[in-house]
């Protein structure tokens, strides 16, 4: 095996990040003539400067490998990471011979048996809930109940302390630029991303070009919003300074990045928070309304936030503009969020709300029977979960139409979508979309459950949809194909596709003319399909907002 310089780790962090990537290793050990070896998954602790200190692990009490270990604690851990084959077929200059890429270390170990309950227990949990972090539904020992006190007897965890590290990142680093480029494409075309994504680790900026070269362009954002994303990313990445939050920590910073942009726009002449009892509890609502004592229909909205974040305060001036354009009594609903309550919790309390509504309404002013539902990206998603649950259950009529920004209707993100709009320089990263979901959903399965994935449901007899979609969003795709399936099942959808115009754009409206385009765009919207002539049609004052 190579340990040539050039393919050596730049960093101690290297190689901490290729075990927690690939934690599956082979502990080996022996004399010459009769080694064991055993494949286990280990985690590796590392000193301040992030050098690799000990590797953790268990055996099987069965396993006779670890009664060696009190003779001769001395072993070898062998891991290997992402690689793969590279195929000349992929070069220009054909000439070149076959070669392999990859990622490999090597630890020499002194192997310390820790054959405690308590060892035993801390190992377990220790590797549990590192493989399980970020999981839908992550698992926990608990889970196993009394089960797990038997598990862990057998079970003999070790510290394996290192005292040789020898690591080689083989990623084209000897190859000429042309050819690294042929072989980084080549990686990308096949779907060999892990690896490809090593090989950009240490490039040294060399495969940037490659990879704009088959990368599709993305378009300019328009420059008022751009101005908002751009203020929103910043502030927000200065707030978290690289800590690592949970979600509480998160939400308090996005509701303080958002305080500025929610503030001025239309003033209700009525605003009142009550509760509508839901099968989950009781559940927030903030009606505005722009002109009590006169009928209208009530348009119930669900913030966006990936199910995770956002709040009734963050859409507050989105929903009191779209009461004031369309005339409309707006309810914000404050469902639950993940990952402390996942789905179907949050679905089941809109569909309660709906009923709720249906009730209840005339007692708050307002209309039950004339009811929409609508919402953000996450909010869009639930909008359109609780129309099919209606709908399945008998009950369609209750809602007369859906209202949907750039909602995210598949946890699958195209990866073409995912490089050109999917980046950490955008609103909604790709990573983010996964997480998202991996948060919400309670299991796997639920992935494809139609009521979360709705490019996957029966789309027929459901009400009007508007559909506004930002055209430089992770989930313009999605969006685009749900218009397609709708209008596939003859329903009535109006589209539009905003230039410019990235995910959360609608929360810029205190500064875009687009946003408060689409925003109009949904109010008109919804005074055509309730015949509603509302309170202030189009005429806007010079900030943009609506006036009666």
């Amino acid at each position: 095996m190579s340990a040539l310089p050039l393919f050596q780790p730049r960093t101690s962090r290297d190689v901490a990040d290729l075990v927690a990537a690939q934690p599956l290793a082979w502990i080996v050990s022996g004399p010459a003539g009769s080694l064991s070896a055993t494949p286990l998954p280990v985690q590796v602790e590392c000193d301040a400067d992030g050098q690799p200190l000990r590797l953790l692990g268990h055996f099987g009490r069965s396993n006779p490998q670890w009664k060696a270990f009190a003779d001769d604690p001395r072993a070898t851990v062998l891991l290997i990471g992402p690689h793969g084959y590279v195929s000349p077929s992929w070069f220009a200059d054909r000439s070149r011979a076959p070669t392999w890429n990859y990622t490999t270390v090597i630890f020499e170990v002194d192997v310390e048996l820790r054959d405690t309950a308590e060892d035993a227990d801390r190992l377990l949990r220790h590797l549990v809930d590192d493989v399980e972090r970020g999981r839908p539904g992550p698992w926990a020992v608990e889970e196993m109940g009394p089960r797990y006190l038997s598990l862990r007897e057998y079970v003999v965890g070790f510290h394996a302390h290192i005292h040789d590290t020898r690591a080689t990142f083989k990623l084209g680093q000897d190859e000429r630029d042309d050819v690294f480029d042929d072989i980084l494409r080549g990686l990308w075309n096949t779907g060999q991303l892990p690896l490809a994504a090593w090989m950009r680790r240490f490039d040294n900026g060399r495969g940037a070009d490659a990879i704009a070269s088959i990368e599709p362009r993305a378009q300019p954002l328009d420059p008022e919003i751009a101005g908002f994303i751009d203020s929103v990313i910043a502030e927000g990445r200065r707030l978290v300074g690289g800590r690592a939050l949970g979600w509480p920590a998160l939400r308090e910073i996005v509701e303080q990045v958002r305080r500025p942009w929610r503030e001025g726009g239309p003033v209700m002449a009525r605003t009142e928070e009550i509760f509508a009892d839901t099968r989950h509890g009781p559940v927030r609502l903030r009606i505005h309304d722009p002109a009590p004592g006169t009928p209208k229909p009530t348009l119930a909205f669900l913030h966006g936030g990936g199910w995770a974040m956002f709040s009734l305060d963050t859409h507050d001036r989105v929903m009191r503009e779209l009461a004031a354009r369309a005339g409309v009594a707006v309810v914000g609903i404050d469902y639950a969020l993940s990952p402390e309550v996942r789905y179907p919790v949050a679905l089941e309390q809109v569909v309660d709300v709906v009923h709720w509504l249906g009730a209840n309404g005339p007692a708050y002013g307002l209309d039950g029977e004339q009811l929409a539902l609508g919402g953000d990206s996450a909010g869009g998603n639930l909008s359109t979960g609780a129309v099919l649950k209606l709908r399945d259950a008998g009950e369609g009529h209750r809602v007369g139409a859906v209202l949907s920004y750039f909602a995210g209707f598949s946890p699958d993100a195209s990866a073409q979508s995912r490089r050109r709009y999917g980046t950490d320089a955008d609103m909604l990263t790709a990573v983010e979309v996964d997480t998202f979901w991996n948060y919400y959903i309670s299991r796997p399965a639920d992935r494809n459950d139609p009521y979360t994935h709705g490019l996957l449901a029966d789309v027929d007899g459901l009400p009007p949809y508007f559909i506004g979609v930002g055209e430089c969003d992770v989930l313009t795709e999605q969006n685009l194909a749900m218009a397609g399936k709708l209008l596939a099942a003859g329903n009535d959808v109006r589209i539009k596709v905003y230039p410019g115009a990235p995910h959360s754009f609608i929360e810029a409206v205190k500064v875009s003319k687009i946003a408060r385009q689409a925003l109009e765009d949904g109010a008109q919207f919804l005074r055509r399909v309730f015949d509603h002539e509302g309170a202030c049609m189009e005429s806007l004052d010079k900030s943009g907002t609506c006036v009666a």
